[in-house]
């Protein structure tokens, strides 16, 4: 657990670091309760979901068949393509390529971290922790 915390706050604190510094974005709660809201979806769903799917089930299947960096690729790419078909992702080309980036990062920690623990959870909870920091971006 202490894995996954460590994985989602570094890679959370790089993208509020980036994200304000190229995007012209800012950490931002408006509306609270909306905050709480999407945080509970990704908690409940999203992340739930993604890791159950594409770690839990796609990366551990590849894992029996191929090396580990090869069941890595495809479940990290299956997972970049899942965000990136989303109709809800802003299109601006540098957020898009941001969301790439980090997702990239974060499927393939989240694909080590399963190896290493033998565990869904550290993964569940950088995903959680690296998404509820998304969350909190907003524009200035």
């Amino acid at each position: 657990m202490v894995a996954g915390v460590a994985v989602g706050i570094g890679l959370s604190s790089h993208l509020l670091v980036s994200a304000s510094r190229t995007l012209g974005v800012q950490v931002r709660v408006d509306h609270p309760a909306e905050t709480l809201a999407a945080i509970a979806y990704d908690l409940g769903a999203n992340v739930l979901a993604a890791e159950c799917f594409f770690r839990g089930a796609l990366f551990n299947r590849a894992t029996r068949r191929w090396s580990f960096a090869a069941a890595a690729t495809l479940a990290t790419a299956a997972y970049v393509v899942r965000y990136l078909l989303d109709p809800l992702l802003p299109k601006s080309i540098e957020l898009v390529a941001g969301a790439m980036f980090y997702l990239a990062l974060l499927g393939a920690i989240n694909c080590w971290l399963l190896a290493w623990s033998q565990s869904l959870v550290p993964g569940l909870i950088s995903a959680t922790v690296f998404f509820a920091a998304y969350r909190t971006l907003g524009p200035r």
